[in-house]
């Protein structure tokens, strides 16, 4: 395996990438990374709107103080 594309790789996953991922070309490496990179931010962003939205039932001048308080 590249050793940049590990690297990638390791970055995203948060540790080592897999065996099954020594077959791959360094362009698929990349891509498999930008995949998991693009999915993550989807994802980061779909759980703040939908902390947002729960946090609508709290009444607005303590909304900061509830979110300090479930998420530290």
């Amino acid at each position: 395996m590249n050793e940049n594309a590990e690297r990638i790789l390791k970055s995203e996953l948060g540790g080592k990438a897999p065996r099954g991922m020594d077959g791959l070309t360094e362009a698929d490496m990349a891509g498999f990374a930008g995949m998991l990179h693009d999915a993550k931010r989807r994802q980061s962003q779909e759980l703040e709107e939908a902390v947002d939205q729960a946090l609508e039932i709290v009444p607005r001048l303590v909304r900061g103080t509830a979110r300090r308080i479930l998420f530290g």
